[in-house]
């Protein structure tokens, strides 16, 4: 094999991660990604490689170079989310960003054992003055956008449906959980929700969803038009299937693709988020090995 080859199955080979990663310091997995992304510009530049897919590749490395020096900015039910390392800052509504405001300052003064542990499920810090600008005390970013691993989604639903049962437990539904409001912690494997907009007592009539994702509730909601529990779970079961690759949430097409014991869960119905946990914990048990897998975004 010449170093022409050599250089050119590298190229290509970069050229393959660059496409699929999804963030910066995923494709380099260094702290010094500027000497990285050099090199990368010097294989890709169109003077050197004559592959067809170069130019393409370097649009998105410079894509998520931006990405990661400048932060996210994504869509949401108010307005824009800007997301970048620790923090977030929401804008939009300002009857929507107080809403939500008030409904997590609501969450975050409730006392007890388990309100202290599941803190860590909301942002550390909060200010809101016609922007809600939230502190996380590790870096974090939205689920939008992403395509995680099985072991990975097994994780991020976990803490999903134990969140949810917390909140069922004090009498609260978020009731708009979707790619957009959960937020994931690489470093210490955990998530934390955000855009409390819709957020209500279990019971109550329920005024507004999320619109982008309404298919993703359950029919009772347009029937009954009241929050309950089940509104979290199901959307929590799309998010998953969100997350393993169906942009539908539906989780329908998964089931060729993925373990059907785990595609069966997303599909089934449950109304009881204690019992739905207790559930989905057994069928991690049963078919998943128990190890922390570190997760690079």
């Amino acid at each position: 094999m010449t170093y022409r080859d050599t250089t050119i199955d590298r190229t290509q080979i970069l050229i393959d991660r660059i496409m699929q990663a999804q963030s910066l310091l995923a494709l380099f997995k260094t702290l010094d990604y500027k000497s990285a992304y050099r090199e990368a510009v010097k294989l890709l530049h169109p003077d050197l490689c004559h592959i067809s897919a170069a130019g393409e590749a370097l649009i998105r490395l410079n894509e998520l170079r931006l990405q990661y020096e400048k932060g996210r900015v994504i869509t949401d039910d108010a307005g824009s989310i800007w997301s970048k390392d620790n923090q977030a800052i929401f804008r939009g509504d300002s009857h929507l960003l107080e809403r939500s405001y008030r409904n997590l300052e609501q969450l975050k003064h409730i006392r007890g054992e388990a309100a202290l542990h599941f803190q860590h499920y909301l942002p550390t810090n909060v200010i809101f003055s016609n922007t809600i600008e939230a502190q996380f005390s590790h870096r974090a970013l939205p689920l939008h956008g992403l395509q995680l691993p099985q072991e990975h989604v097994n994780w991020v639903l976990s803490r999903l449906l134990e969140v949810i049962a917390w909140l069922a437990e004090e009498g609260f539904v978020h009731g708009g959980i979707n790619p957009k409001s959960v937020f994931i912690v690489p470093e210490t494997h955990g998530i934390i929700l955000t855009s409390f907009y819709h957020m209500k007592r279990e019971g109550e009539r329920l005024r507004t969803i999320s619109a982008a994702y309404k298919n993703w509730y359950p029919a009772s909601v347009f029937t009954q038009k009241r929050a309950t529990a089940t509104i979290d779970l199901e959307c929590c079961k799309r998010t998953a299937a969100y997350l393993l690759g169906d942009h539908s949430g539906l989780g329908i097409k998964l089931q060729r693709t993925h373990l059907p014991p785990f595609i069966n869960f997303l599909l089934d119905h449950h109304t009881d988020p204690y019992t739905c946990y207790q559930d989905y914990r057994k069928l991690l048990r049963q078919h998943f090995e128990s190890r922390f897998i570190p997760l690079v975004l």
